[in-house]
Formats: structure tokens, C-alpha cells, sequence
């Protein structure tokens, strides 16, 4: 009886022995796929924070959006978005102007030298325009913006960049004398946009 249980356990203890290297094999490649697993993430994580991590100082003149400056923030290698604000410096002395614009811009192309995005683009934008015509008079414009341009490195940190398309006015409001009146209106009006920028 006692030899039948010997026997048994001896057995046992061969079978264990037998499948150890499987179950080992199977627990390093889990941990094997895991850590690959880790590493895939954690590169593609950095690769996100650098690109993120690129911002432009704007400044330039513009159709519609006047002598302007804002912000530009890459937020994928090809994509960025931008905010503006312009003026017209008051160059009329009967009118007073101001815009604020969004900008979504989409790279395509080759690559720059001194860039890791491309150096052509495809501008889609919207800008609303505040024009007051002296005490009692003012005027709201809407505006969608739609062009297409390119980017010039001078170097690693600073460029410029043209570009040429169509402004459509969708949304027209006149306030005087404490009556607000609305006028749809659609109008197309050229697009030609220049800037500086200065990334960072």
C-alpha cells in the first residue's frame, strides 16, 4: 500500500517536472509581450509630449483679420490650431476695428529643413469682427476663412508663412441707437495672409 503511494507521488513529481519549463515559457512570454507592450506605449507617449510641446508666436496683416497676433499650438505632426487677436490700429479716425479669429491648419507636403511638419498647408478659420462706428454705430461680422499656403524656415526657431484663399461672410448685425437689426447677406471677399512666427 505504502509502495502504490510512493509510486503515485513519484509519478506526480515526474509530471510536475515535465510541465515546470511550459508553465515557465508561457510566463515569460506573457511578461515578454507585456514589457513590449510598455515600451510600444511609452514611445509613442514621449513622441506625443515632443510634438505637443511645439508652439508658435504669431504675427502678421491680413484681409479681415487687420494687423494681428496670436498663438499656434501643434497638437499632431501634421495639425495645428491657432487663436488671434487683430486691430486696425485705428487707421480710420471715424471707425474702430477689432477681430478675433481660430485658425485649423492641416500639413501636406515635403518636410522642412529646420520643421518636422511639412511645409504646406490648408487654412480653415473663423474670425468675428467688431467694427464701431463712432458712439452709436456698431457692426458684427462673421466670417469663415478657407485658404491654403506655406510655411519658410529661416532657422530652427523662427519663419513665415503666405497664404492665399476666400473669405465668406455668413453672419451680419448692425447695433445704433439701441436697435439691433440682422443681415444674412452672404458675401465672398478675397483671402491674402502674411506672418511671422517664432516657435518655441
Amino acid at each position: 500500500m505504502k509502495s502504490g503511494r510512493k509510486r503515485k507521488s513519484l509519478i506526480n513529481k515526474s509530471q510536475e517536472e515535465r510541465f515546470r519549463p511550459i508553465i515557465n515559457k508561457t510566463h515569460t512570454m506573457k511578461a515578454l509581450k507585456f514589457i513590449i507592450v510598455l515600451l510600444i506605449a511609452t514611445n509613442a507617449s514621449l513622441q506625443s509630449q515632443i510634438i505637443r510641446s511645439k508652439l508658435d508666436l504669431t504675427a502678421g496683416i491680413s484681409a479681415r483679420e487687420y494687423l494681428h497676433a496670436g498663438l499656434r499650438y501643434q497638437y499632431t505632426d501634421i495639425t495645428q490650431f491657432g487663436i488671434a487677436i487683430g486691430n486696425d490700429l485705428e487707421l480710420n479716425s471715424n471707425e474702430k476695428i477689432s477681430t478675433y479669429s481660430l485658425d485649423h491648419i492641416i500639413h501636406f507636403g515635403a518636410l522642412s529643413m529646420y520643421s518636422s511638419r511639412p511645409v504646406w498647408y490648408a487654412r480653415q478659420g473663423l474670425t468675428y469682427s467688431i467694427n464701431r462706428e463712432g458712439a452709436d454705430r456698431t457692426r458684427k461680422y462673421t466670417y469663415i476663412n478657407l485658404g491654403a499656403g506655406r510655411e519658410f524656415s529661416v532657422n530652427t526657431w523662427l519663419g513665415f508663412n503666405a497664404d492665399l484663399g476666400f473669405i465668406w461672410q455668413i453672419n451680419s448685425v448692425t447695433e445704433e441707437n439701441n436697435n439691433t437689426r440682422s443681415d444674412n447677406l452672404r458675401q465672398i471677399f478675397p483671402l491674402a495672409r502674411i506672418q511671422v512666427f517664432i516657435s518655441f
